[in-house]
């Protein structure tokens, strides 16, 4: 079949692979981008995980936090501009949304359609946001979150509006929460540890793993104890306790939190145009 320079061209955008790697993938996939992708992994040819939200161009991301800290917001508002991003008038109503979040409690689970905005419908408002600003204005997502039970508090960091987490301590401390929300900003860990992450994204490495240790010639057990070793260095770089800290690398986030005799009970992760959160 007929492979056209547009498919591949973003294929490699995606994973980072070569053109012509990228294009001989496409014909084995038969055209399935997915199944392209999944070749080009097994190969090892893949330099980065599926980029996701291309869908959002611009727009901000911003949380709000009770000043116990035993409550909090995150939210993503997005815009056809850096230029309107980037406006007062922009900004103004993404805070107002995101406290419009945190006042209703509006969980992942429920329609953010139910938040207002200065007493206003939030459909009127975001009305209003496009005749003044000028663009089509789309609000994207909202969490609300608790620190859950006794102790704890919740802290906030955000990277130019483009990515905001919250993070819940299980015990009070302003410069670790503050360290490590800026971590899982910087690094994007998939869970907490290892325990929390879906055995889906295990299963599916672990098929890689076996499909590119076929015909090596070596006994089932030396390849299952190779392919443990590969999923156990997998699973610890995906979750957040099995990552170095981004501004001491020589311990692990685990390791950090064990000296200041804390836990991370959860996070939530919002980027520009993307659907990771925890």
């Amino acid at each position: 079949m007929e492979i056209k320079a547009v498919d591949v061209k973003a294929l490699r955008d995606e994973v980072g692979a070569g053109f012509m790697d990228c294009k001989k993938a496409l014909i084995e996939a038969k055209g399935d981008k997915q199944e392209a992708i999944r070749i080009l992994k097994t190969k090892g040819m893949a330099k980065a995980q599926k980029k996701s939200g291309r869908d959002a161009s611009e727009g901000a991301t911003k949380t709000v936090i009770t000043d116990d800290r035993q409550a909090a917001a995150i939210v993503e508002v997005n815009c056809e501009t850096d230029f309107v991003a980037r406006s007062d008038a922009f900004k103004a109503f993404v805070a107002a949304f995101a406290d419009g979040v945190l006042s209703e409690k509006v969980d992942h689970a429920d329609p953010i359609d139910n938040v207002k905005i200065g007493g206003k419908p939030l459909e009127d408002a975001r009305h209003e946001a496009v005749l003044n600003l000028g663009e089509n204005i789309q609000v994207r997502r909202g969490e609300y979150t608790t620190v859950d039970g006794n102790g704890g508090a919740i802290y906030g960091y955000s990277h130019g509006d483009k990515i905001s987490v919250l993070v819940t301590l299980e015990k009070d401390n302003a410069e670790l929460g503050k360290d490590i929300a800026m971590h899982i900003a910087a690094l994007n860990p998939a869970a907490i540890t290892e325990d929390d992450i879906p055995s889906s994204i295990l299963n599916e490495e672990r098929a890689i793993y076996e499909e590119q240790l076929q015909g090596n010639n070596k006994p089932k057990e030396i390849n299952d104890k190779i392919i443990t070793g590969k999923l156990k260095k997998f699973a610890s770089g995906l979750c957040l306790y099995g990552q170095p800290f981004v501004k001491d690398p020589k311990e692990t986030i685990q390791e950090l939190l064990k000296k200041n005799d804390n836990h991370v009970k959860k996070f939530i992760r919002f980027a520009l145009g993307d659907e990771s959160s925890q």
